[in-house]
């Protein structure tokens, strides 16, 4: 399961988590499979953010310069679970930003 930009969600996904409105009101349930005109109307209702099944942003895509530096700026703290979250959610989060700026940048050159 990965968290990732609306922007980067493709047809053929299938959510993880069902995406609700800010009550608690369920949108779409957890299992549904993403289309083009549910992408345009979650897009509509201000959604930015969906939990996709699998792994939809690699890391082996096209690393950013700050995930290759984690594993340095991390190399004493090796032992340490917490730090060791703190990588990983760092890793995950650098990685889904390298990758919304490249997508971001690829629809501004075509438009």
């Amino acid at each position: 399961m990965q968290k990732i930009p609306l922007s980067l969600a493709k047809p053929g996904m299938k959510l993880a988590k069902p995406i609700t409105k800010a009550n608690g009101m369920p949108i779409v349930a957890a299992g549904a499979e993403l289309t083009e005109s549910l992408l345009d109307r979650l897009d509509g209702m201000g959604i930015d953010k969906v939990f996709v099944v699998g792994d939809a942003v690699a890391a082996s895509q096209n690393p950013s310069e700050r995930v290759i530096r984690l594993d340095h700026l991390f190399r004493r703290l090796e032992g340490d679970p917490f730090q060791a979250q703190v990588k990983r959610y760092l890793r995950e989060y650098f990685t889904i930003k390298a990758a919304a700026d490249a997508a971001a940048a690829g629809s501004s050159e075509k438009g």
